[in-house]
């Protein structure tokens, strides 16, 4: 099968899910399913881990760009974006954007992605921290989903079809 536009809608539903701030798809779910749907080898398991993580990463573009659109004050004088500013240069803030974009379901990582842009951190180093986070996410999260999946339609498959299985799960 090819794997190509999987990879290709599996990237815009990781940049879509992640773009709107503190509003977010489970992106890492709908990876798991089109996974579920052809026959999953590592090699496409480990190129949908990168091309969401890829995807999610991107999209995390809006949420600085919000931040970066709004540092005037009042958001600039925020004591979240002073503490920003002063750890920007301190690994703890690079250590915290990975943490929080490895977390699953809470959207804590977009208000650190709006106070960078408040505090017009360099994007590009924010890029590869979130990177690195978004890897960890996808690495974790989607075998475990793929996994689940597989023996939950295990159950289920006497009663249901594939595609049945997929729109309920998502």
């Amino acid at each position: 099968m090819n794997i190509v536009p999987i990879l290709i809608m599996d990237f815009f539903i990781s940049f879509i899910g992640n773009a709107v701030p503190f509003f977010g798809e489970a992106y890492t779910v709908y990876a798991a399913l089109t996974l579920f749907n052809i026959r999953s080898s590592i090699l496409s398991i480990a190129l949908i881990i990168i091309v969401t993580a890829l995807g999610a990463t991107i999209s995390k573009n809006v949420s600085y760009a919000l931040g970066y659109a709004l540092r005037k004050p009042p958001l600039k004088k925020t004591s979240a974006v002073k503490l920003i500013m002063f750890l920007s240069s301190k690994s703890p803030l690079w250590i915290l954007v990975i943490i929080l974009a490895a977390l699953p379901g809470l959207p804590f990582d977009d208000y650190v992605y709006v106070g960078t842009g408040a505090a017009s951190i360099n994007p590009l180093r924010l890029n590869a921290y979130v990177l690195i986070g978004k890897l960890i996410k996808s690495s974790i999260e989607i075998p475990i989903e793929l996994l689940l999946f597989s023996s939950l339609y295990g159950l289920l498959k006497p009663s249901i079809g594939l595609s049945m299985f997929q729109v309920i799960m998502q």
